[in-house]
């Protein structure tokens, strides 16, 4: 297969990149022509991937477009323990059917973004190597690395000061991520900065396997919307794969003026040259509201299309300068009559948890057919009668 040629200082290898261990190593790969096998490695704790995920996902898919094969390892038997990075606590473990199920979304979800041809894609689950592995090949890996270099990680130093626990399976699940790479002849893997003692467990058991070692390519840690930890499910401050155009710039309307550059960066395809200027005219006090919604729309553009960009821009200024309503209203079934409105806002999916519905009236966020609810109280509600919450957000009542 004709490997297109590369140069290190190419966005693939540059833009939102940490480091790339070793750039020496990945300049000889690149030089020789041969078709790089680059792994990703996603477990699966949850079905829906978020537009953190993806940052690797664009990567691989323009090492696709040069020739490069994406191997994509599912861990479907990995998922049972749970990567214990960035974990405060035990991760709860999942059922078979479960993990089974969020395997199937996540690769739906992974197709949408890379090439999908046997020539550049190879997607496989590391049950297969650890379903079949003996408990001896097993103990000979064990006996390959020592108890210092695994409870030596900062998280596992920060749970036993705090007291708290750590199971056996999460101090091994580094070995098991590292093996992966030796069972897929790795050349190439992309992660997070938080994965890099795992995947440089990975280069360690390939020189142990007479491979040549992975080149490990880490890239930033992006803040999640609300800034702090970078996006996670169980902390709501994502933006997901599988969000509607709406949602996607909805959601990315509301993340923190200082990350606006970055998530550019990050999440789109603008172009370097573009964001420096937007950022030098944030660092002179411009609006920042409308370079979030060049952000959004760039965002939308890249998984939606230009129409949907265009239309999604366009509902935003109306209904959030004008306060006019959207054309399409999402419609939910609820029985007539008196509800207390922080039960109904639950109900109507307009807010995730109780609590939640009461910081949104406490805050003026909720209208009933255009009038303000500023207080936990009974509301009466009737088909066709139209709930909002904040500039954004209906829902109609049927």
């Amino acid at each position: 297969m004709y490997m297109k040629e590369l140069a290190l200082d190419s966005e693939i290898f540059t833009r939102v990149v940490e480091d790339v261990i070793t750039r020496e190593e990945l300049a000889e790969r690149l030089k020789s022509k041969k078709q790089l096998r680059v792994k990703l490695g996603i477990d699966a704790t949850a079905p829906e991937l978020h537009i953190g995920h993806a940052v690797n996902l664009w990567k691989i898919h323009a090492l696709q477009e040069a020739g490069h094969k994406a191997v994509i390892v599912l861990g479907d038997f990995t998922t049972q323990i749970g990567d214990p990075t960035g974990k405060s606590q035990t991760r709860p473990m999942l059922a078979p059917a479960v993990i089974k199920k969020n395997i199937a979304a996540i690769k739906k979800q992974v197709e949408k973004i890379l090439l999908t041809s046997p020539d550049v894609l190879e997607i496989r689950k590391n049950s297969e190597w650890f379903g079949k592995m003996k408990t001896a090949e097993f103990l000979n890996l064990l006996t390959m690395v020592t108890h210092s270099q695994l409870i030596g990680r900062d998280m596992f130093q920060e749970r036993m000061r705090e007291g708290k626990e750590i199971t056996i399976s999460e101090i091994l699940y580094p070995i098991l991520q590292g093996y992966d790479s030796v069972m897929i002849e790795s050349d190439l893997t992309i992660i997070g900065s938080d994965q890099l003692f795992n995947e440089h467990m990975g280069r360690f058991f390939q020189e142990r396997f007479g491979q040549k070692p992975q080149i490990i390519m880490t890239h930033k840690l992006v803040p999640g919307l609300s800034g702090g930890e970078k996006m996670s499910k169980s902390l709501g401050n994502y933006i997901a794969l599988n969000d509607s155009p709406k949602d996607k710039f909805g959601k990315t309307m509301r993340v923190l003026d200082s990350l606006i550059p970055l998530y550019m960066e990050a999440y789109t395809d603008m172009s370097m040259s573009e964001i420096e200027r937007i950022k030098e005219g944030l660092s002179r006090d411009e609006n920042p509201m409308e370079a979030k919604m060049v952000l959004a729309t760039a965002l939308v553009r890249r998984y939606h299309g230009d129409a949907a960009a265009r239309r999604e821009k366009e509902e935003f200024v109306s209904v959030f300068s004008k306060g006019d309503m959207p054309e399409e209203i999402p419609e939910v079934a609820l029985k007539e009559g008196e509800w207390n409105i922080v039960d109904l806002l639950v109900a109507a999916g307009l807010a995730p948890s109780k609590s939640e519905a009461r910081r949104l009236v406490g805050q003026g966020a909720v209208e009933i057919d255009s009038a303000p609810i500023i207080e936990i109280k009974a509301v009466s509600i009737k088909r066709g009668s139209i709930v909002r919450v904040g500039k954004r957000r209906f829902v109609k009542v049927k």
